[in-house]
């Protein structure tokens, strides 16, 4: 299932952008989801976040096996543990809306196709992370770019929202916007931890 299986142990490059990849199928599906409102996605994108923990689990698994690696350990275990919150927030967000009874609407769309777009740029990010730092670099700092313009696209949202008078509406869309929002935070966390690991590899 894992590509990184028939790999050298101690590639956790290949390790990190697997779970990337992963990352980003899962986000791919959750803004398909969106768009369609095919509950067999809502389901694909549970399946994909448990390929997912899989994947971090592996990765752990040989970090505590060895002995020496070409990342700190401490930001290895961080940025493989903020890629794996980021797909559980995709999983949590299909949970709420099913849970809430909601219809993904366009604003669920607009979020989740930032969010995508991010997520592409992290496995971008991670796949020049060992060869071009540079690049890495770069693509690093676009995602964070990305979590601003999300953070002013929730605002808006936000605030178009609360004109609505259906209290038990504001709410249940509101929790969903926040956590998308949140999605953002933690994609954005993670390439901060990525930036840092790469000022450490000189």
């Amino acid at each position: 299932m894992f590509k990184f299986r028939s790999k050298k142990r101690d590639n956790f490059y290949d390790m990190l952008l697997t779970q990337t990849e992963i990352v980003s199928k899962g986000m791919k599906t959750l803004y398909e989801y969106c768009i369609t409102h095919d509950d067999e996605l809502g389901k694909k994108v549970i399946l994909i976040e448990e390929e997912g923990d899989m994947a971090r689990r592996i990765l752990t698994d040989e970090l505590d096996n060895t002995f020496i690696t070409p990342i700190d350990r401490e930001d290895l275990y961080k940025l493989s543990s903020e890629l794996d919150e980021v797909l559980d927030y995709a999983k949590t967000s299909v949970d709420e809306i099913r849970v809430f009874n909601l219809t993904p609407d366009e604003n669920m769309i607009e979020l989740t196709g930032a969010l995508l777009d991010m997520t592409e740029h992290m496995v971008l990010a991670i796949s020049h992370m060992e060869k071009h730092k540079s690049i890495c670099q770069d693509e690093a700092i676009y995602v964070k770019s990305l979590e601003n313009k999300v953070g002013h696209m929730t605002t808006k949202i936000l605030a178009k929202l609360f004109e609505e008078e259906d209290h038990r509406k504001i709410f249940k869309y509101r929790e969903v916007y926040r956590h998308l929002n949140k999605t953002a935070d933690i994609a954005d966390a993670a390439m901060d931890t990525l930036l840092r690991i790469i000022v450490k590899m000189g």
